[in-house]
């Protein structure tokens, strides 16, 4: 190369800084920018201390609806499940076990999410649940809730206060103690 002639290579080393630095921090910027977008649209999410968001959905084996506010008066676990979510299976037998011990002191309700109708029929026969179970056809209920996925259980006093939020698996121990916390009150 003569004298004259320019390098490539030279000409990153004439970009000015402020584009360098531009080139660095705009796209950290803008995922700042929808983070917050994202976190500001998830100021609707029921918390602990919120009223349960209502709903009213078909029954998965028989005919009929059920509304959350058909509940009120007495306490309620509300499992949200997919027939093909493996921890939701882990969980389908001490839910059971759990409503039949407290048949007469807490309402548990399934709600069936993102699963085709008739697997979610023979999940429910197979893990032989007989407290009721709902679809969420059209993922209302899902949106109302802020799921992040499933399985997740909210505990909802008598007077329909959220007093527990479980995103993600329930374990045997948490399960006792949340289901006495309903049952007593005692926080």
């Amino acid at each position: 190369m003569g004298p004259m002639e320019k390098n490539p290579s030279n000409a990153s080393r004439r970009t000015p800084v402020w584009v360098r630095v531009a080139l660095i921090v705009g796209p950290a910027a803008a995922f700042v920018a929808l983070l917050s977008v994202a976190l500001a649209d998830r100021e609707g999410v029921p918390r602990v201390g919120d009223s349960a968001p209502d709903f009213s959905a078909p029954l998965l084996t028989e005919d009929g609806t059920l509304a959350l506010s058909e509940l009120r008066g007495r306490p309620a676990v509300l499992n949200f499940w997919a027939s093909w979510c493996k921890p939701c299976e882990d969980e389908a037998p001490m839910l059971q076990a759990a409503h039949e011990r407290y048949v007469d002191e807490v309402a548990f309700v399934g709600i069936n999410i993102k699963d085709a109708e008739s697997d979610a029929r023979a999940f429910v026969e197979r893990w032989r649940i007989d407290y009721p179970n709902v679809k969420d056809e059209g993922g209302r209920i899902y949106d109302d809730y802020a799921l992040t996925g499933q399985p997740e259980s909210f505990f909802i006093d008598a007077g329909g206060e959220i007093v527990a939020h479980v995103p993600g698996p329930l374990f045997e121990d948490d399960l006792d103690r949340l289901l006495g916390v309903l049952v007593t009150g005692d926080g």
